[in-house]
């Protein structure tokens, strides 16, 4: 009886011992953890898109400072954040059909001015 009540006492002799990296078992995930670093990587993300946003509108708002180019930021933003049609972007920047210059030759010229202005002179080689 003494020696049956030792043996169960007694601890079990230990096999294996998982013990990641990290200190947290595999088996068994934290999800707080998971959530707060996703949660993080996605801030950062929502941080840096924002900041090229910004850097996007103000490249907008300096191409259509020149003479000639004031409806270029509007073209551009119709043609492609709006997805209106080509002749929509006419009738709202005053185009008429007699012009010489087409829709597509001014959204042509303000993608040109837009790219050098974001990108640099080297943009002009991928165009």
């Amino acid at each position: 009886m003494i020696s049956k009540l030792k043996r169960q006492g007694a601890p079990n002799v230990i096999s294996a011992v998982n013990v990641d990296v990290t200190g947290i078992h595999a088996s068994k995930p934290v999800n707080t953890l998971n959530q707060m670093y996703q949660l993080q990587k996605w801030q950062e993300m929502k941080d840096r898109t924002q900041t090229e946003i910004d850097k996007i509108e103000e490249e907008l708002n300096g191409i259509c400072q020149t003479q000639g180019c004031e409806m270029y930021r509007d073209v551009l933003f119709m043609w492609y954040v709006e997805r209106k049609d080509k002749d929509d972007i006419a009738v709202a920047i005053g185009y008429s059909e007699t012009s010489r210059s087409s829709i597509y030759d001014i959204r042509n010229k303000a993608i040109r001015k837009f790219s050098v202005a974001l990108f640099g002179i080297e943009a002009l080689k991928a165009i």
